[in-house]
């Protein structure tokens, strides 16, 4: 994976004086107003980030971090300056970016054979891992081998991956496992299915309301450099497959942030 945080952080000023640093490993952000509010967190001490609102308003989300130890999560309201006619993300998009960059390391999209990490958590799967190649919760597992296509499905406040063996659509097109769509499960999900098919996830089922399809999920939650090698190559068709498709919505964090 090539990451900008790899050279770099991103700091952000806030009209009031805050200041907000995304770093590869952490982010810190000092309240101009409120000291409580205040905080220096590393990546090693998160499970989760829980993003709350992100896909279903266009600012002031609440990213909230689950930490290992169950002490208490922080929270942080992320994108307070609206500005009209974009997709108010920057903030949140580098938070998750990182936090993503941290988790799948900088051997992705090359080790998703060996990764052995925490995806999610569900209320019906509970803890969703990947370890030795298998997508396990506490109802289903899966093979990545197996899996032959994915589809997102978001209705803006939940937004899962419907994962399937087969390729075929069926009368119920009831998915063999679901997994919640996040910063970490979505490139993971999107190099798997590219590498078994050829074909990513499908993006093209809208959210019911005011979305004719779930690319708003992609923008916020994915970066073509994902799979890009370290050096800035790429060994696979299937790489370059999966960054055009991902490149398509030129919403990588070097295009909104002109970095």
């Amino acid at each position: 994976m090539k990451s900008i945080f790899d050279k770099q952080h991103m700091k952000f000023t806030r009209k009031n004086g805050s200041i907000l640093i995304v770093k590869k490993d952490g982010v810190s952000y000092e309240d101009a107003k409120n000291n409580n509010k205040s905080f220096d967190i590393s990546f090693d001490e998160i499970s989760y980030i829980i993003p709350i609102s992100y896909c279903n308003s266009n600012s002031n989300y609440i990213l909230r971090f689950e930490k290992k130890d169950k002490s208490t999560p922080v929270e942080f309201t992320s994108d307070t300056t609206i500005i009209n006619g974009c997709h108010n993300i920057l903030e949140t998009k580098s938070i998750l970016i990182a936090h993503a960059a941290y988790k799948l390391t900088k051997d992705f999209p090359n080790n998703i054979d060996t990764l052995d990490i925490d995806l999610a958590r569900s209320l019906k799967e509970k803890a969703i891992l990947i370890s030795n190649g298998v997508i396990s919760g506490a109802k289903h597992s899966i093979n990545i081998n197996e899996i032959r296509r994915v589809q997102c499905v978001s209705n803006g406040t939940i937004s899962n991956l419907g994962i399937y063996k087969s390729e075929k659509k069926t009368f119920w097109n009831i998915p063999d496992m679901r997994i919640p769509c996040n910063e970490i499960t979505l490139p993971l999900i999107e190099a798997i299915v590219t590498r078994n098919t050829g074909n990513g996830i499908d993006f093209s089922r809208g959210n019911g309301f005011d979305q004719s399809n779930s690319g708003f999920i992609a923008i916020r939650y994915m970066d073509s450099d994902f799979f890009v090698n370290e050096d800035g190559t790429i060994d696979n068709e299937w790489q370059k497959l999966a960054r055009g498709r991902i490149m398509f919505y030129n919403h990588d964090l070097k295009d909104i942030s002109n970095i």
